[in-house]
């Protein structure tokens, strides 16, 4: 994995999650993957955990995006790399929070993940950092 690869992954990676086909979303993590996000109560180690979370983020919030703030920062001898993000939408969908009503609010969150990708592109680990709490705020729900 190259530094320039590495570099264009979490563009892939927001791709896959604002074009909304699963097939594509899957194809950018890994079968077996550390995958944890502070909205999850575990970590999803598989496509299975991966599945029930793109579609469950896409029904809650079916018009969720990622925009990238600055550029990806790389750890090539690691094959690492970060990116900052605000993550925006509308919350006009049931699954996401779980058993919680659509709001009608839209919401506009900050971030950052940190992923380690194996050599086909694919992330093995994910980590997400981001407030639950700011985007349970702007929904109206805390």
């Amino acid at each position: 994995m190259t530094a320039t690869d590495l570099a264009g992954y979490p563009a892939r990676y927001f791709a896959a999650w604002t074009q909304r086909d699963l097939a594509i979303a899957l194809d950018v993590v890994a079968e077996a993957v550390d995958w944890q996000d502070p909205s999850l109560p575990a970590p999803i180690t598989d496509h299975e955990g991966a599945t029930d979370f793109f579609r469950a983020a896409w029904k809650g919030f079916p018009d969720m995006a990622f925009h990238a703030i600055g550029e990806p920062l790389v750890d090539a001898a690691n094959n690492r790399v970060t990116q900052e993000w605000r993550m925006t939408g509308t919350h006009t969908g049931e699954g996401f929070p779980p058993g919680v009503p659509p709001t009608g609010k839209p919401f506009d969150v900050t971030g950052m993940d940190v992923w380690e990708v194996d050599n086909t592109g694919r992330a093995v680990s994910v980590h997400a950092y981001w407030n639950v709490t700011t985007l349970l705020t702007q929904l109206g729900l805390a």
